[in-house]
């Protein structure tokens, strides 16, 4: 079963992005020309490094870009950015306030889990020493908390 969206995201100007929010990602979803050449590119939340806003001006658009780290390459940066319009200017501080919830949140559960991981490798390693486990036991034990 597919992954429902819980937020969505409609900005009409410049490449025309619809992005949908999920649990763990975001997918941005580019309209091309009569919806046939869409690009769709999903962005895991622990993947983002920064997320920036350049505010529209004038007599131009302005741009959310989500950085991954590879945005020196002009095609993946072009991949990342959500152009806006002043009009939209509160929705996209909305979607990136969101967006830098959910990368705390998953950030947080990863650190939640490694401590978790260590004390109970910590406890593990006691029980073979106390020769509870034997090694073989020891070795399943360990390579399976390592593998999450």
């Amino acid at each position: 079963m597919a992954e429902l969206a819980f937020k969505e995201y409609v900005f009409k100007k410049g490449n025309k992005v619809t992005v949908y929010l999920y649990q763990s990602s975001i997918e941005l979803v580019q309209h091309g020309l009569l919806g046939k050449f869409n690009k769709i590119n999903l962005i895991p939340y622990k993947n983002i490094i920064e997320i920036s806003i350049n505010k529209p001006g004038f007599a131009s658009i302005g741009e959310l870009i989500i950085d991954c780290g590879a945005n020196s390459n002009k095609k993946e940066k072009q991949k990342n950015t959500i152009d806006f319009s002043k009009h939209e200017m509160d929705q996209i501080i909305e979607l990136k306030e969101t967006l830098e919830n959910k990368i705390n949140e998953i950030k947080g559960l990863r650190v939640d889990s490694a401590i978790d991981n260590f004390d109970k490798l910590k406890k593990l390693k006691e029980l073979y020493d106390l020769e509870i486990l034997s090694e073989t036991e020891y070795e399943e034990q360990k390579e399976l908390l390592l593998e999450r």
